[in-house]
């Protein structure tokens, strides 16, 4: 669209050249010899046609080209104007688009993230070793890879080039950018981020994996109308390692916070305990809410940090901020505790540029419900 509009104004500049090219032209033939002493009789002094011969079709050819000149000036330039939104809006998404296809192509082939984070970032699971504190081999694990086609309902997009840029100590995540010592470029870093916000899902198929997920994973009784008899059902899925078994989820707060652990749900992405459990993403989870990269919530710790079940539902529901307090005595350090219940990129220029359009504030991890229930079951850990 914009080469459209581009090509129309090179046209009226040409026409307009082209028409004072000839005017000027034409002058110059037709100038009258010199007059007097002068080398060159001033335009004021040379006499021009008389009124006989102007008095016909010459004036108003004349007129008539005047007119033509004038309608190009006065209709077809405002016309050009009137389309200038669309022709800079054109121009974003090209931009855009260009982006995404860098992005892609550094997705897929430069860094290769597909390998960990699969095709189209839906999630997926990388072999790497445990070490131990001393840097001595433990085991071979396949660790689960969270899906990126959420991460921004969650993360902002600085936060999103933050763990680019340095990756994710203790988990095989990588520093990608050059301030943590990767081989990536900033702008490489924005193309990437403009590709994981082009496979966002819309809000309306991210909530129907998550329902159908929450229905395998907890089969709760339904009312006759298909709402939930209570909000924390009994939850009950198969055990994998161990065919003869069943684990239980006593509640849906807890089967929330261990999404994704038998099954590998969107590569543990909508799960808390990736972070707050140890072993958690490789299939070996140790004490629930124990702790790891993210603070133990056992033994209370929720209870004295927070006063009261409301301000910690505030807390996962917006996240953390680097630097700033949280609860009686958090304090956040790089801000990468997400918010799990509300979006924070549904700012229009917020982020990367180019000024991809704004998220909607109903992709969010989870309802307010389902919040609730998570923190019931982090308060009674």
């Amino acid at each position: 669209m914009s080469n459209t509009f581009s090509n129309i104004g090179w046209i009226i500049a040409i026409l307009v050249f082209i028409g004072a090219g000839i005017a000027l032209f034409i002058n110059a033939r037709r100038a009258r010899p010199e007059i007097g002493s002068e080398i060159e009789l001033a335009p004021n002094r040379k006499p021009f046609l008389q009124d006989d011969e102007l008095e016909t079709t010459k004036l108003d050819r004349t007129l008539l080209l005047g007119l033509a000149f004038l309608a190009v000036i006065g209709v077809t330039l405002p016309l050009y104007w009137l389309y200038e939104p669309a022709r800079q809006e054109g121009a974003v998404q090209q931009m855009d688009a260009t982006f995404v296809a860098r992005g892609l192509k550094i997705y897929d082939e430069t860094a290769k993230c597909a390998e960990c984070h699969g095709p189209k970032g839906v999630g997926g699971a990388k072999e790497t070793a445990i070490l131990n504190d001393n840097g001595d081999f433990v085991s071979q694990v396949k660790w689960q890879a969270p899906a990126l086609n959420t991460v921004l309902y969650r993360y902002s997009t600085d936060e999103v080039k933050f763990i680019l840029n340095y990756g994710r100590g203790n988990t095989p995540m990588p520093a990608w950018g050059a301030p943590g010592g990767g081989p990536l470029t900033e702008q490489q870093l924005d193309s990437v981020i403009a590709y994981i916000r082009s496979i966002q899902l819309p809000a309306s198929e991210a909530r129907a994996e998550l329902d159908k997920e929450i229905e395998l994973v907890c089969k709760p009784e339904r009312q006759d109308d298909g709402s939930l008899k209570g909000v924390n059902p009994k939850c009950t899925v198969n055990d994998p390692t161990s065919p003869n078994k069943q684990k239980s989820w006593n509640t849906l707060g807890e089967a929330l916070f261990n999404l994704g652990y038998y099954d590998g749900f969107s590569g543990g992405a909508f799960s808390c305990a990736r972070c707050h459990t140890k072993g958690w993403s490789y299939g070996q989870a140790e004490n629930p809410g124990g702790g790891f990269l993210g603070p133990n919530l056992t033994n209370g710790s929720e209870l004295r940090q927070f006063e009261t079940a409301d301000a910690q539902v505030n807390y996962v529901s917006l996240g953390s901020i680097a630097g700033a307090k949280y609860g009686r005595g958090g304090l956040s350090g790089a801000g990468q505790m997400p918010g799990f219940g509300k979006n924070p990129n549904t700012d229009p220029k917020a982020g990367l540029v180019p000024p991809v359009q704004k998220m909607d504030a109903t992709q969010t991890m989870y309802l307010e419900d389902q919040i609730k229930a998570i923190v019931t079951y982090e308060r009674g850990l």
